[in-house]
């Protein structure tokens, strides 16, 4: 199988992610300054392989990554797959949300990044945020969860962060439109249950602080999101 590499850029260096890439992979770079989801369709439209895998530009591939996913999409039982994050970042603040984000893995709030080319979906151009979360809900058919990798260099700022996430938020209202019984709305599941499930609530008493920081980031988040509902 062909995989494609597909990345929505804004003008970011991105020799760390093409260092990252095989060297038999499509890399399909769209840098025209559009907003993401426009740039990542016109990428899906582009592309040529059999899979699709689509990164933000301050992301890159552990080795072995691509050819998992092809692998496994390559069994005909699997149509997308979801692929672990992992957040490079040396602040506190980015080892908070670096360790937040192991516990999405697979779930609700996680979004396949592998998908066959024939089953792939556009992105919703009217969101600005939760369109990962809308794609993902229009991917068919199993998915599977690599072993395998990907490296987020995101050691984003506090006030940055938030000031992303207050963007983000302006298109929720669109997203429950579209999406009214999406898991990721209901409030206990998202703030509480999510960190508890299948055993995960023994990762937040290992971690006593970063887990306290994790609620705090939420408390935050949940007063952005209702300011904007």
């Amino acid at each position: 199988m062909k995989t494609s590499v597909v990345v929505a850029n804004h003008g970011r260096d991105l020799s760390v992610l093409k260092a990252s890439l095989p060297p038999d992979v499509e890399f399909i770079e769209v840098n025209l300054g559009l907003e993401r989801s426009r740039q990542r369709n016109i990428g899906i439209e582009q592309a040529t392989g059999d899979i699709i895998i689509w990164l933000d530009s301050d992301q890159s591939l552990s080795p072995g990554l691509v050819k998992e996913c092809e692998e496994l999409l390559s069994s005909k039982f699997y149509k997308s797959v979801y692929i672990p994050e992992v957040i490079v970042a040396q602040s506190f603040f980015g080892r908070v949300r670096a360790f937040e984000r192991t516990f999405y893995t697979g779930t609700a709030v996680d979004v396949p990044r592998a998908v066959l080319k024939r089953v792939c979906p556009k992105f919703n151009e009217e969101l600005h945020g939760p369109e990962d979360a809308d794609f993902g809900n229009r991917i068919p058919g199993q998915r599977a969860i690599s072993k395998n990798v990907l490296y987020h260099h995101d050691d984003i700022g506090v006030i940055d962060y938030f000031r992303k996430k207050s963007y983000y938020a302006k298109s929720m209202r669109r997203f429950k439109e579209l999406n009214p019984n999406d898991k990721v709305l209901d409030w206990k599941y998202r703030c509480w249950g999510i960190f508890t499930e299948d055993g995960k609530w023994k990762r937040l008493l290992r971690h006593p602080i970063l887990s306290i920081c994790i609620f705090a980031i939420i408390a935050v988040r949940a007063v952005i999101y209702l300011r904007n509902k």
